[in-house]
C-alpha cells in the first residue's frame, strides 16, 4: 500500500507560488489499477513522481511498504558513454535484480539486437525509449507508474509488452 498523510506540495515560479497538493490524506490499495485524471498542469505528474519518491513533499509524509517503479519508460538516468547492456547491468545492481536475467529480458523486449553493444549515445530516440521501456519491465516492481505514454509513443512493439502481461501474470498466479 502506499499512503500519503496530509502532504503538501506547492512551486514557486516567477514569484507565484502554485499549490498542487494541500493536505492530501489517501490510501492507495495494493493489487489495484488507478488512474489519475486532470487537465494539464493539474499536479498529475508531480503526484507521480512524489509516490515514486523522486520528489519530496513540502510538509507530510509519505508511506510506501511496496517496490515502486520510476515512471516507465524514464530513461533520463542513463550514462550515454555505457553500453546498453553495461546501463542494463548497472539498473539492475540498484535494484539488486538479477543482472543476466535483466540483460536477456531487455535484449529480447527491447528487440535492440547488437546495438545493445553500443554506447547509449549513438542510439536514435526510439532506440533510446525501447531501452528504457525494457528496463523498467526488467524490475520486479509491484507497483508501476505509467505517466502519460502509449505503445506508439515508446516505440514498443505490442508483441513484446503482451509477451510481458503473460510472463507477470503467470508469475502472479504461480505464488
Amino acid at each position: 500500500m502506499i499512503e500519503f498523510q496530509d502532504v503538501r506540495k506547492t512551486y514557486r515560479m516567477k514569484g507565484v507560488t502554485k499549490t498542487i497538493l494541500n493536505g492530501l490524506t489517501l490510501k492507495l490499495p495494493e493489487g489495484r489499477n488507478i488512474g489519475v485524471l486532470g487537465h494539464n498542469g493539474a499536479g498529475k505528474s508531480t503526484f507521480m513522481r512524489l509516490i515514486a519518491g523522486a520528489e519530496l513533499p513540502d510538509s507530510g509524509r509519505i508511506k510506501r511498504n511496496v517496490k515502486v517503479s520510476w515512471p516507465l519508460g524514464f530513461g533520463g538516468g542513463f550514462a550515454g558513454q555505457m553500453t546498453g547492456i553495461e546501463n542494463v547491468r548497472f539498473v539492475a545492481r540498484m535494484y539488486g535484480e538479477d543482472t543476466e536475467r535483466m540483460v536477456e529480458f531487455v535484449e529480447e523486449f527491447s528487440e535492440l539486437g547488437k546495438s545493445m553493444t553500443l554506447p547509449i549515445r549513438t542510439y536514435s530516440s526510439g532506440m533510446k525509449a525501447r531501452l528504457a521501456f525494457g528496463v523498467s519491465m526488467a524490475v520486479n516492481f509491484q507497483c508501476y507508474l505509467i505517466d502519460e505514454i502509449t505503445l506508439s509513443e515508446m516505440h514498443v512493439s505490442k508483441r513484446s509488452v503482451m509477451k510481458f502481461l503473460r510472463q507477470s501474470l503467470n508469475t502472479q498466479t504461480s505464488s
